[in-house]
């Protein structure tokens, strides 16, 4: 795709760049080879077909452009939900000539026009400072982990998909309040938010945490799940980082020395026969933490090694179809209960069964299986495995 803007505002002796908005005096011509329409009411991309299109080429010639109306045309063509941190200016000018990168190292390029970064939360691209692009998914990753200690059937409330729009001048506090009557919780720590007024936005379905962190990340602020009823704001308290321990056999000092060149930003160190990392999530990720041993497949069964790090789970079962594997998906029921298989998922399993890969696969996003004779069928948990 090649799109070009041209303010003609810019021109000498143009009065039409004090009498309008930038906005009104953008001409756009688009070069495209896809069936999308201008006039077609944009569905967002998510899933593989979201991974697939972050990696397709596409060229770009913005010149005297505001920020927010750049980023708004350019998702709408691609199909991808881009929001726009509250604190960027939006009419922020935005001069960038680019010809075929990936729609990733576009969006790089974009943010890095107005000293920002970018960060995916799912089928969402998030473009704001530097800070808070970097920190993101850490939070995210860090609440997704607290509501481990809340029963199964109170986690299902904050882990529903839902879809999330509001007007222009939607008021922050009432975006807040809608969150909180959606999972019948109390949001505590209220007076941390100011009084703001943000521009129009449409998101696809995210789950209830992640929708909270990705509004409350731009108020500098995160928030601690008290209960299944109980959620209270909180200042973020930097630097945000996960430990984990990884356990090792042997070479341990040139292993740490390893991921050190691997995940520079990160602490790493050897403790007691294990490497202690402390980093954000995109730190852990890049590092392939060695495995201990596990219990050969039970035999007469194939055996499946496979680690998946933050990728939907449509795609993983799109891998096992692909293998001749029968799965099918109930979604009548999933949508009833507000979840999907666009979940992005993280995981790993070693010479597992293939009931035990997908117990593993489809856990993070709130799933189960039940198996009709040669074929898997994907279901809301806590349901039967099986046919009576």
């Amino acid at each position: 795709m090649d799109v070009h803007w041209l303010d003609r505002s810019r021109r000498p002796g143009s009065k039409l760049r004090h009498a309008a908005p930038h906005w009104f005096s953008i001409v756009l011509c688009v070069l495209v080879n896809t069936s999308l329409s201008a006039d077609k009411q944009t569905r967002w991309l998510t899933g593989a077909a979201l991974e697939r299109q972050r990696q397709q080429p596409v060229s770009l010639n913005w010149s005297g452009v505001p920020i927010r109306q750049g980023l708004w045309e350019l998702g709408r063509l691609q199909q991808i939900a881009v929001l726009l941190d509250r604190r960027i200016d939006p009419e922020r000018i935005v001069e960038l000539a680019v010809q075929q990168v990936s729609l990733d190292e576009l969006l790089e390029r974009i943010a890095e026009k107005i000293d920002g970064a970018v960060s995916w939360l799912g089928p969402v691209a998030y473009v704001g400072p530097r800070p808070a692009a970097s920190r993101l998914r850490t939070l995210a990753a860090l609440r997704a982990a607290d509501l481990r200690a809340l029963p199964d059937e109170a986690r299902a409330a904050f882990l529903r998909d839902k879809a999330w729009h509001w007007d222009d001048l939607a008021e922050s506090r009432e975006l807040l309040a809608q969150l909180a009557a959606e999972a019948h919780v109390e949001l505590r720590r209220r007076d941390l938010l100011p009084h703001d007024l943000w521009p129009a936005a449409s998101l696809p379905p995210l789950s209830w945490i992640d929708r909270l962190t990705l509004f409350a990340n731009e108020f500098d602020l995160t928030y601690e799940i008290v209960d299944a009823a109980n959620v209270s704001l909180a200042p973020i308290a930097e630097p945000v980082l996960i430990e984990r321990s990884y356990p090792i056999a042997k070479q341990g000092k040139e292993l740490a020395a390893r991921w050190k060149e691997l995940a520079p930003d990160a602490a790493i160190e050897l403790v007691r026969g294990k490497i202690v990392v402390r980093g954000r999530l995109e730190d852990h990720e890049r590092l392939k933490a060695p495995k201990p041993a596990q219990p050969a497949a039970r035999p007469g069964t194939k055996a499946y090694t496979l680690t998946v790090s933050d990728q939907p789970l449509a795609a993983v079962l799109d891998t096992l179809r692909a293998s001749s594997i029968k799965i099918a998906v109930d979604k009548p029921a999933l949508q009833k209960a507000g979840l999907s298989i666009d979940r992005r998922i993280s995981f790993s399993v070693e010479r597992a069964t293939l009931e035990e890969l997908l117990t593993a696969a489809l856990k993070p996003a709130g799933l189960t299986f039940r198996q009709r004779g040669d074929a898997y069928e994907i279901i809301p948990g806590k349901q039967a495995r099986d046919d009576p």
